[in-house]
């Protein structure tokens, strides 16, 4: 698989024009009041300690400083370490729109990757479609192609050196009639990659049912590890779900849906995955949301806290959206914790239906997120945003959008969803690649 950049200037594997504004190339003079050497000569320690305290778009530009700081930028393992570094993890997260694009020269599809900011592509990818993301974890974005065995191969890449890794196949689900579900997260602690793999029955009538797991963690010879819990509610299939996973301090958070209700019911609860333990728990939605289907609740973070938004119905017609933000408090009776959901923010909306009563699965794409306090809803061509400075929010209210603006159109619109969670990251997902003979003997022990 290939990703192609547009960018027209590439240094070495990494594209100097990224970001707008690149660093040009031009030498140090005596005439610039200072030595021509004097850069060139900084050991390269020096020159990593310096760059580690820089975020990801400027170490990109630097690269075009000169050989010596191109040479340090490449080196594998100080991409590695910047991306673990303060200056990458604690960056404002940014937020990326795929697309559905047809190919010029033939009828096939590839997916592009856009900058929500921008409505020009940052990259192309000829496979796997866009609805094959499984979720975005800082600077990598996972795609899974789905079959029919659950055996999903797996690409990991990164747009922004446009480097790709193929994961090892997983192992076959226990059960040929199981449904399947992948998301992919990160551990702080280790600074580990896993990709988990979820699989269960497709419904049932019991008030619990088990749900198996599997893991795999980026560049462990050791393969696909396998667990299983117990759970009142499945985690969704991915064709019926428009909630993407949320990754929050090391833990992923799915939107589950209920064991004896068609594919397309309400949402049932949330599940919370541990990544540095590799342990799941599900816990409940608030009590006062009511959902309704095709449309269930949207996680996103606000303010370091799992954020549900909702839409509320009124005559068949969603009339207002509401958001509630989950806390951890600590049980009366145990140590044990247990959700508290706080309704935060109430807004008037006026939209059309949700969907399409002769094609259901048709949804009208949607989506909503919070970037540098301001509060953003969008639904079709328009956003929304609200400014959290400006009030205290009254829960007794309807609140009113700050500004509606139209967004940029997009080539198959009725495709593309915007993703939340990315920031740039100079990792290459090669760094992660087992060696040939590791790579096959966990291809045997899987088959």
């Amino acid at each position: 698989m290939r990703i192609s950049l547009p960018w027209d200037v590439d240094v070495d594997g990494l594209q100097s024009q990224v970001y707008p504004f690149a660093v040009g190339r031009r030498r140090l003079s005596e005439a610039d009041g200072c030595c021509s050497g004097s850069i060139l000569e900084i050991p390269n320690e020096m020159l990593q300690e310096i760059l580690m305290k820089l975020p990801t778009k400027d170490v990109a530009r630097s690269c075009c400083i000169s050989r010596q700081w191109r040479s340090v930028v490449r080196d594998p393992s100080f991409r590695k370490l910047h991306a673990a570094s303060h200056a990458a993890l604690s960056a404002e997260a940014e937020f990326l729109l795929l697309s559905g694009v047809l190919c010029e020269l033939s009828q096939s599809m590839k997916t592009g990757v856009f900058s929500l900011s921008s409505d020009k592509p940052m990259c192309f990818i000829a496979k796997p479609h866009s609805d094959g993301l499984v979720n975005i974890c800082n600077g990598l974005l996972c795609f899974v192609l789905e079959d029919r065995k659950g055996q999903a191969p797996a690409v990991v890449c990164n747009p922004v050196t446009g480097e790709t890794l193929a994961l090892p196949t997983a192992p076959p689900l226990s059960n040929k009639n199981h449904v399947y579900f992948f998301v992919f997260g990160f551990s702080p602690p280790t600074n580990e990659y896993k990709l988990f793999r979820f699989s269960f029955p497709p419904y049932s009538y019991s008030s619990e049912e088990r749900v198996d797991v599997d893991v795999y963690t980026l560049g462990d010879a050791r393969g696909w590890r396998k667990d299983s819990f117990l759970s009142p509610s499945r985690p969704p299939n991915r064709r019926n779900s428009i909630s993407k996973p949320v990754m929050i301090d090391g833990k992923l958070h799915v939107v589950t849906k209920g064991w004896n209700a068609p594919m397309g019911e309400e949402a049932a609860g949330v599940l919370v995955v541990d990544v540095p333990a590799e342990t799941c728990r599900v816990y409940p939605l608030p009590n006062d949301l009511v959902t309704y289907r095709y449309d269930n609740p949207l996680a996103f973070e606000l303010k370091g806290r799992l954020c549900l938004a909702a839409h509320m119905l009124s005559g068949g017609r969603p009339k207002a959206i509401r958001f509630w933000v989950m806390s951890m408090e600590n049980k009366e009776s145990d140590s044990e914790k247990e959700p508290h959901w706080d309704l935060r923010y109430s807004f008037f909306v006026e939209v059309e239906h949700p969907f399409n009563t002769r094609r259901p699965w048709s949804r009208v794409p949607w989506s909503a997120w919070f970037q540098y306090k301001t509060l953003c809803y969008t639904r079709s061509d328009t956003l929304h945003r609200y400014d959290t400075r400006s009030s205290i929010p009254d829960h007794g209210r309807l609140l009113q959008w700050n500004k509606q603006l139209q967004t940029a159109t997009i080539s198959y619109e009725w495709r593309w969803m915007i993703h939340r969670g990315y920031r740039p990251t100079l990792l290459s997902p090669r760094v992660f690649e087992l060696p040939p003979s590791q790579d096959e003997t966990m291809m045997d022990i899987c088959s």
